[in-house]
Formats: structure tokens, C-alpha cells, sequence
């Protein structure tokens, strides 16, 4: 493990990691990454550690006393494969601190096509893949405090090396599968996703409740810049979403609520009096539709069937809108579910069930298409 705190070291660290990618075979041509930071009550994160592993060596970058952007020439080469575990967060911490990736892979993204399990943890991908459990000891530490001790370094270098044998081990499943390619569209949506919500994973049914978003998620994120917090300690993202969805009848059901305190969040309630779409808004809703209660359990089982996790194949917000074409032009080409590898798994038989071509029966406890 090499340690790059100085000026003098991080000037040929990517001499360094070009080095060990040219004397590595082929398949091992890529770089494991991950990164310590703290953002607990910080406007802006403060990220401590990025941690690289090649074939041939592990490199710990000190970040709060090397500029990172060191890093960028190797993070920016489209030739090389930047490999991460739940990537999301590592890509929008080294965004903010200036770091374009290019051609990366999210190592847990990958595993919902290979399980039925919902955003599996670490520990259980290297227990599956390397028979391996790992040592939490040292998860919280203070990774801004310096000096670090010779136990934080040898903990922060112990994911990102595992990452790389995971790596290998889930491309030859995937490749076996013939799956590789089917999650490409969702890593470039998850490498643009660091800014909100609001354009990555809310896709509400009424445009007045998008246009109410967008309000609310923009005033409360100004008012966390002007006052240096984070724009969860003013109002979370599920209850934005929540009132845009609910209407105005929400926020003033919360706003007298005895047990809310504060005093942010009670100026934010105010603001979004003030919009007069959240009056209008009157979403569908569909959670009793025994159409979508079919499509549900239509999901479920082609999930089992592929051993898929359910959500890397459809939402609710596609199988509500589903829901409204029945009986109708089912097009919505923009809905994923009905688009390449999850219209084969999933979107074809969605599409038969809401137009009568194919029925769900049960059949010795498991359900079975008719």
C-alpha cells in the first residue's frame, strides 16, 4: 500500500497507475475505487481519502492535503475502467471536488440483475463472491483527523482491494448470463444523477406535481446554501415529494402538527403555500387498482424467474402508468419496462396481461402465465 500525502508523490501517481495497467493482462486492465468522506452537518463534504487498487498495487490519496485533481487524467481516459461498489455517492463527492469519471461500473448496480435482493450490502457481494467477511471496526472513524493511524489505513485499503476480485468474479457471471451489457444506459443516467432528485428518480403522473417539485426542491436547497446546511435538515426528499403528490391539504395538516419544531421546515410549509399549483394538484391514485395489484405480482414472478431484483426491472411509477393504459394505446416508449432487455423479462407479458392476450393463474402455490 503506498500512502500519497506530498506534492512530490502525487506528481507520479498516475505515471504509477498507468504503469501497473500496462504490465497487467487484459482482464485485469481497470481500477478499483472508493473513497472516505465526511458530511455530517456540512454543506459541503469533506472528502479525506480516494483509494485506488490495480493488478499490481493499492494507493491511498491523502484529499485533504493533495488536490485531488491529480486524478483526473486517469478518471477521464475513457480507456479505463473506473470499478466502484454503490457508486452514486463517490460520484457526486468527487464531482463536487472537480473529478469528471468516465467509463465507470457500479459493482452493487450490476448485482440487482444477478439476485432477486434489493441494493445488496457489501459485506453479503464479498461473502458471495470471496467467502469473506469483513472488518467494520473502523467504518466511523475520523478520517478528516490527522495523522492517520496505521489501523485506518489498512481498513480503508481493505474494500477497495476485495472490490477488485468481486469485479472479476461478477463480469464472468454476467458474462455467462449474456447480461453485461444491460445496465450501460442506467450507468450513464447514474454518472448525470448528482445533482437532485428532482430529474433522476421522480417521475410523477401529473406535470402540475413535477412543476411543484422543482419549486420546492429550488427554494430549499438556495435557503441550505445561504445558511451552510445540508437540504435534508430543512425538509427531507420523501416529504417534498409527499406534498407534491398530497397537495396543499398535506402541508397544512403539517403545519399545524403539534410535534413539528422546526422552525426551517415550518418557512418552508410557508413558501409552499405560496405556490398555486399545489392546489390543483390531484394525482391518480392507483394503489388499490386491482389492475396494478396484477401487475405487481406479474413483476414478482418474472423477478423470481430471472432472478432479477424487481426494481432494476420496473417501478411503481411504471406500473401505475401502465395502469392508466389499460384498455387504451399502450405506447409510453419512454418507460423502461417497455424498452430492450426488461421488455423481454417483463414489458412483453405487461403488455399481453393489460390487453387480455394472457392471464396469471396458480398452480401448485406458484403463480404461472395463462
Amino acid at each position: 500500500m503506498r500512502l500519497i500525502d506530498s506534492e512530490e508523490q502525487s506528481r507520479t501517481l498516475v505515471k504509477a497507475l498507468e504503469h501497473d495497467l500496462r504490465d497487467s493482462p487484459k482482464l485485469e486492465q481497470f481500477i478499483a475505487v472508493d473513497t472516505e468522506f465526511i458530511r455530517e452537518n456540512l454543506a459541503k463534504p469533506l472528502l479525506c481519502l480516494v483509494q485506488l487498487a490495480t493488478g499490481k498495487e493499492t494507493y491511498v490519496l491523502d484529499a485533504i492535503s493533495i488536490a485531488v485533481s491529480v486524478l483526473n487524467p486517469i478518471f477521464e481516459d475513457k480507456k479505463i475502467k473506473k470499478v466502484f461498489y454503490s457508486a452514486s455517492q463517490d460520484l457526486e463527492i468527487l464531482s463536487i471536488y472537480g473529478l469528471n469519471i468516465k467509463n465507470f461500473y457500479d459493482v452493487q448496480l450490476y448485482e440487482m440483475i444477478l439476485s432477486t435482493n434489493e441494493m445488496v450490502g457489501y459485506q453479503s457481494i464479498v461473502l458471495k463472491y470471496l467467502g469473506k467477511k469483513l472488518k467494520k471496526g473502523y467504518a466511523l472513524s475520523d478520517w478528516g483527523k490527522r495523522p492517520l493511524n496505521a489501523e485506518q489505513l489498512n481498513y480503508s485499503v481493505e474494500d477497495v482491494t476485495h472490490l477488485r476480485e468481486v469485479y472479476k468474479k461478477q463480469i464472468g457471471e454476467l458474462t455467462a448470463l449474456d447480461r453485461l451489457h444491460w445496465l450501460d444506459e442506467e450507468e450513464h443516467q447514474l454518472l448525470m444523477s448528482s445533482k437532485t432528485e428532482a430529474e433522476t428518480t421522480v417521475n410523477f403522473l401529473s406535470e402540475k406535481s413535477a412543476n411543484v417539485f422543482r419549486q420546492l426542491i429550488t427554494w430549499r436547497n438556495q435557503k441550505a446554501k445561504e445558511e451552510n446546511l445540508l437540504p435534508e435538515q430543512i425538509a427531507r426528499d420523501s416529504v417534498v415529494k409527499d406534498i407534491c403528490r398530497r397537495g396543499m391539504e398535506l402541508v397544512q395538516n403539517m403545519k399545524n402538527a403539534r410535534h413539528v419544531k422546526n422552525a426551517r421546515f415550518k418557512e418552508f410549509l410557508t413558501f409552499a403555500e405560496t405556490i398555486p399549483e399545489l392546489g390543483e394538484v390531484s394525482e391518480k391514485r392507483v394503489a388499490r387498482n386491482p389492475t396494478l395489484t396484477l401487475l405487481r405480482a406479474l413483476l414478482e414472478m418474472c423477478s423470481e424467474q430471472k432472478k432479477i431484483s424487481p426494481s432494476m426491472i420496473a417501478t411503481t411509477k411504471e406500473l401505475e402508468r401502465l395502469c392508466y393504459s389499460c384498455g387504451g394505446d399502450i405506447d409510453h416508449s419512454d418507460l423502461r419496462c417497455l424498452n430492450g432487455w426488461r421488455y423481454d423479462v417483463f414489458g412483453r407479458h405487461a403488455v399481453a396481461l393489460l390487453v387480455g392476450e394472457i392471464a396469471l393463474s396458480v398452480r401448485d402455490s406458484s403463480l404461472e402465465i395463462q
